[in-house]
């Protein structure tokens, strides 16, 4: 009985084992956890950083693709597409390209079974191949192995009833299989959802490029690219595993059962996820790097003895190439902006929930430059991100104001430089600015609320004078 029991007892272990197995055989490649993928990738890569012109092999197999997905545009829907007018880059002629590496990742890519257990092996295995490049270059190089095919399929469908050659060569690549008129309608749906999924994971490489550029730059300044870039080998094996699946599905298109199941969705949903994760970094990392250029910038023109008020004016609220005109608030009319030249600026800082009675402690101020020609005040409202409901609230506001105005729904280019130097954290601010841009107050509103107009106007030579006045009578006044 004992022997038995210990057999039955066996037998149960080897089930539960086998059944665990099998439970995690078919976990989904999409509940991975990105630890888990980190792990699993890590594995792979040797930080022997072996290089390449990356940046040159991509704009050729950029070139190759938007190509391509034009020709799928024009045989696939009819569509009246003219390649030789597609927008590329133009690539070094004497590149030099890892051609036996591109070949081996393309034997990886070729004329696997769909399952989402495949493609993450053959991810693992590509990695594996590329073990010795930058996460980058693994992807470039990745996508270069499937553009050769690709790009080879669809130049011999487009040559297919014009050269003899292409013609030989396509049978040989099944191309008429594909592009026949009954098999075209048939498939495709699946085709252009193939190439509409090549183009999201170019623009994902093209995004790893970005950051490659902007990392050369001090990372203080940039303080939102190392999470980006921390979390680069996990984008990468997200657009192998997609680049995977589409070269899967172009198989089965090709093959003789071309309605075989496998569906391309949660790939699509995975790698736009990852697109615009990659964006939103992207973009606040830009945005980053312009502060702290024009930070700097606006730090050296403060440097210098005497520089004009107006170019200071521009650094602190336009970029370059987006100078604009103010708006005038007691007309309602745009003015230039070199009507601020030479003149002792006001720069009144604001978020857009200032209030009727912030507004009337500066109607006397305002009243009062209308006489002193030579003063005026300008309204910057400070704004992080502008949207449409900030919009209406900025021009429910715009009336109430007559002096003028900063209209420009983009953030303040200045914007860490008032924060850092000026201390201004959303509540009303008033700068004065001398003609010769020099600081004459960071914050002259708590001597309007003190003194009124007999502060006016606010530069160090008035406020010496009132504290000294006020010191004199703290002799005389007990507390």
């Amino acid at each position: 009985m004992a022997s038995i029991a210990k057999e039955l007892v066996s037998r149960v272990e080897t089930t539960v084992t086998t059944v665990k197995e099998k439970i995690a055989s078919h976990i989904s490649l999409f509940t991975l956890s990105d630890e888990k993928i980190t792990e699993l990738i890590y594995e792979t890569h040797v930080h022997a950083d072996e290089s390449f012109d990356e940046d040159s092999l991509f704009v050729v197999v950029e070139n190759i693709l938007k190509r391509a997905t034009q020709i799928i545009d024009k045989v696939v829907q009819g569509s009246n597409v003219h390649v030789d007018n597609v927008d590329e880059k133009y690539p070094k002629i004497d590149l030099n390209v890892p051609l036996c590496t591109i070949k081996s990742v393309g034997s990886e890519l070729s004329c696997k079974p769909p399952g989402e257990e495949i493609a993450h092996k053959t991810a693992l295995s590509i990695l594996q191949k590329l073990s010795t490049y930058t996460w980058e270059a693994k992807s470039v190089l990745t996508l270069a192995a499937f553009a050769s095919d690709l790009g080879e399929f669809w130049h011999l469908a487009s040559l297919y009833n014009s050269d003899h050659l292409a013609k030989q060569l396509a049978i040989l690549k099944k191309v008429p299989q594909l592009i026949k008129p009954a098999e075209l309608q048939k498939r495709r749906q699946a085709i252009l959802e193939v190439s509409n999924l090549i183009k999201t994971v170019v623009r994902v490489i093209a995004i790893f490029d970005e950051f490659e550029k902007l990392s050369v730059n001090d990372p203080k300044d940039i303080p939102e690219l190392p999470a980006a870039l921390n979390h680069l080998p996990v984008d990468v094996y997200w657009t192998i595993v997609t680049i995977a699946a589409i070269s899967t599905k172009i198989s089965i298109l090709l093959s003789d059962e071309p309605d075989k199941p496998h569906d391309l969705a949660p790939y699509s949903q995975k790698i736009h996820y990852v697109l615009n994760k990659l964006n939103l970094h992207l973009t606040i990392s830009r945005k980053q790097l312009v502060e702290a250029e024009a930070f700097r910038k606006i730090r050296k023109l403060f440097s210098y003895s005497s520089t004009e008020v107006l170019e200071i004016i521009k650094a602190l609220i336009f970029t370059k190439d987006t100078v604009q005109t103010l708006i005038d608030g007691s007309t309602n009319r745009t003015v230039s902006i070199e009507t601020l030249r030479k003149k002792n600026t006001l720069l009144f800082f604001s978020s857009l929930d200032i209030t009727d009675d912030d507004i009337a402690l500066l109607k006397p101020v305002y009243d009062t430059t209308k006489k002193e020609k030579n003063y005026t005040i300008v309204w910057v409202p400070v704004v992080e991100q502008w949207t449409d409901e900030l919009r209406k609230k900025f021009d429910a506001l715009r009336p109430k104001i007559p002096w003028y105005i900063v209209q420009q729904f983009t953030t303040v280019v200045g914007i860490k430089y008032i924060k850092e130097v000026w201390q201004f954290k959303g509540k009303p601010t008033l700068v004065v600015l001398s003609p010769q841009g020099k600081v004459e107050n960071t914050n002259a509103i708590h001597l309007i609320k003190s003194w009124g107009l007999k502060a006016f106007p606010f530069d160090s030579k008035v406020t010496k004078k009132l504290e000294e006045e006020r010191n004199w009578l703290d002799l005389f006044i007990p507390f």
